[in-house]
Parts: C-alpha cells; sequence; structure tokens
C-alpha cells in the first residue's frame, strides 16, 4: 500500500521527545530577541522535514521588504517542533498548529512572544492538529491526522472544551480532518488521508450533522467563494504498481454550501507538488496551485489551460513544488510558496494582483502557509 507523499506514521514516542525538546530552551546560552512588529505583515509557516523537528516561523514586512526568519526561536528560546502544519491569527494573536508535536501555540501576533499553548494530553482526543476555526473570541475547533475527533477549546484561555466526534472509520491509521470553512452555522471539513468525504458539523451543538461525498479521493483543500459556493480540490489519492488508492487524478469540485449539492466536477492534470485553493478578497475570484498557479472566477466551469503564475525550474528543467498559496485580504497581492525540492530553504515570490512579481525571498523548509497582520 503507498501513502501520500507526505509520510505520517505515528511516531509518538518520537513526537514526545521533539515536544519537549520544543517546550526548553533550545540552547541556554542564547538570549530571547526582542520584536516589536507593529502595523502590517506577513507571517510564513515553514513546515520542516518530518522527524526532523526543523519547523520554523518566518515574518514578512512588505513595505521595507525586509524578512526574519526562524522568529519563533529568536523570540521565545525554543524550537517550533516537528512539522509545522498551518497558521491563523485571531484578535491579534497567531495560532500555530504543530502536527507530529502535538501543540498548538498561541503567540503575540507583535512580539512573536508564547501566550499560551495546548498539547496532546491535555485534551480527551488531541493527538495531531492539523488546521483551526474560530467560532467565536471563547470557541474554536481544531482538526486532527489521526484522531476520529474534533477538538473544542478556548483560545483565549488555551483549555480544552470538547470534542465533536467525527464518526470516520480508521483507514491505514489515519481517520483525519483538515480545513475548515464556514457558511452559517456550518463548518465543512475535508477528510483527506484516504477519504472521499467533506463533513457538516453544526456549530451551534458542535456535532456532526451531514456528509458529502465526493467522486475523486482526498480532498486536500476548500474555499468558500461570494456567492456561497464550496469549492473542494482533491488529489485523487495515490496509485503505485503494487497497490493502488485512488486514480491520482485530481478533481475540482463546486458545491452549493445551502443544499449541499455538487453543481461542478471536473479532472485535472496530476498534481506533482501541493494542491491548493485560494480566493482573491472578495472571494469572486479563485486560484489553484496545479503543478502551476491557475486563476478563475467564480462564475467559470473550467479552470484556464494556460497558468496564470507559472513555477521556476532548475538548471535541469525539473519544475519547482509550489506548496502553498495565500492572497492579502487587504490588497489582493498573492504569495506562492516554492518549495523547490523540499530539502532545501524554500522561496517565497510576492506577486501583485496582476501577476507581476514583486519580491521573492528565502526562508525555512517547505513554506506550506500564511497569515496576515
Amino acid at each position: 500500500m503507498s501513502f501520500p507523499r507526505k509520510q505520517y506514521w505515528t511516531g509518538k514516542l518520537l513526537a514526545v521527545i521533539v515536544l519537549l525538546a520544543a517546550c526548553s530552551n533550545s540552547d541556554p546560552g542564547t538570549e530571547e530577541e526582542k520584536f516589536e512588529a507593529e502595523g502590517q505583515g506577513v507571517f510564513i509557516l515553514c513546515e520542516g522535514n518530518f522527524n526532523a523537528g526543523n519547523a520554523t516561523l518566518s515574518y514578512y514586512d512588505p513595505e521595507t521588504r525586509k524578512v526574519e526568519n526562524a522568529v519563533f526561536q529568536r523570540a521565545n528560546d525554543r524550537k517550533l517542533g516537528d512539522t509545522g502544519q498551518s497558521i491563523t491569527l485571531h484578535k491579534g494573536t497567531a495560532y500555530i498548529a504543530v502536527e507530529n508535536s502535538g501543540i498548538i501555540w498561541a503567540i503575540d501576533a507583535n512580539d512573536f512572544r508564547v501566550r499560551g499553548q495546548m498539547v496532546t494530553g491535555q485534551t480527551e482526543h488531541m493527538m495531531n492538529p492539523r488546521y483551526i476555526h474560530f467560532l467565536s473570541n471563547e470557541k474554536a475547533y481544531a482538526t486532527d491526522l489521526y484522531s476520529p475527533y474534533i477538538t473544542v477549546f478556548n483560545p483565549q484561555t488555551m483549555t480544552y472544551l470538547a470534542s465533536i466526534k467525527t464518526e470516520q472509520p480508521e483507514a491505514y491509521g489515519y481517520s483525519s480532518t483538515e480545513q475548515m470553512v464556514q457558511y452559517g452555522k456550518e463548518v465543512f471539513t475535508n477528510c483527506w488521508s484516504y477519504s472521499n468525504k467533506v463533513l457538516i458539523i453544526d456549530s451551534e451543538r458542535d456535532v456532526l450533522s451531514d456528509s458529502i461525498t465526493l467522486s475523486s479521493w482526498q480532498p486536500k483543500s476548500m474555499a468558500l467563494d461570494a456567492r456561497g459556493k464550496l469549492w473542494v480540490v482533491t488529489d485523487g489519492g495515490f496509485s503505485t504498481d503494487e497497490e493502488s488508492f485512488g486514480d491520482n487524478i485530481p478533481h475540482l469540485y463546486r458545491i452549493d454550501a445551502a443544499t449541499h449539492q455538487i453543481e461542478l466536477d471536473q479532472t485535472l492534470d496530476t498534481d506533482e507538488g501541493g494542491i491548493v485553493l485560494a480566493t482573491n478578497p472578495d472571494a469572486t475570484v479563485l486560484y489553484l496551485i496545479n503543478n502551476d498557479v491557475y486563476r478563475m472566477n467564480i462564475t467559470d466551469n473550467h479552470v484556464p489551460v494556460r497558468p496564470f503564475i507559472q513555477a521556476d525550474r532548475n538548471e535541469r528543467g525539473v519544475r519547482h513544488k509550489l506548496y502553498g498559496i495565500g492572497v492579502n485580504p487587504h490588497n489582493g497581492e498573492i504569495y506562492v510558496a516554492d518549495a523547490v525540492d523540499y530539502s532545501q530553504s524554500g522561496i517565497v515570490r510576492r506577486y501583485s494582483a496582476d501577476g507581476t512579481l514583486i519580491d521573492q525571498f528565502r526562508v525555512g523548509i517547505n513554506p506550506n502557509g500564511f497569515a496576515f497582520k
């Protein structure tokens, strides 16, 4: 059986060791640096390599074009942990889910100092947190790679509140829930690992209320547009000569969030890197990473043939691995994360809304997510 390209093994003992290292001083002889990042800025979360404990956080000032790398470690004199999965900003605090370390950090968005944390063992069911969604100032959800539960917690106190049972069967050790988007009182979440489900959570009662079954496997990214349409992209599963799971063919879906009906199902080229969705600030334009970056209006019924932004290639003509995309909600500028080859420092490219390159800079290994102040 072939496993997803991002290989996730339970390795809980190693995760505990990494977590203990992350919560202690990385070098007792160093001093914590002081930062004052007032105004607008961009956080770039760098996943690192699995089991290497080298996830990092970068911060970029668009006005001065200055980038500061490894700001979490420099501000707190401790490592971020193993496999930085997602970063979300809420009310002046950045929440970082570090999946294999089993921890959610809460850091001040201006000085990058830790203000709170929630770790595996403090909750009933959280194992490997993936993404965070805020329902209010006092309630947030955290999805999970292995646990068949969504964790409900208070983001102000970083304390556990409850668990939502997803009722998803385990497949090869996974029972994952991933990204979340909200339409009215309903929160949609995709089940990536060896699944073809989009789950629907009643956020008032904190229970699973419905689900949507897709024709393709492993829904990987979601976005909600201005018309109340939920866009979902799958990676198609993974196929090998020995055994197969899915057909390796990604699909793009448009689903009516109110009726839960699938309105569009389009096959895409097989992805070589990440496959990710994002929208412009008013959610009328959709951006899709599928080898290159494509742009389409939400009224279109197919992805354009020609890419909007092309991935770089190395000296041998091998395409770089585009791994993440973020759109600045203030001005529509597009940030593309280039993992290059998954082993060296990644590159972030900043584009204007019309696709003109403005700046590029190096960050940590495997940049995968953005958060905009």
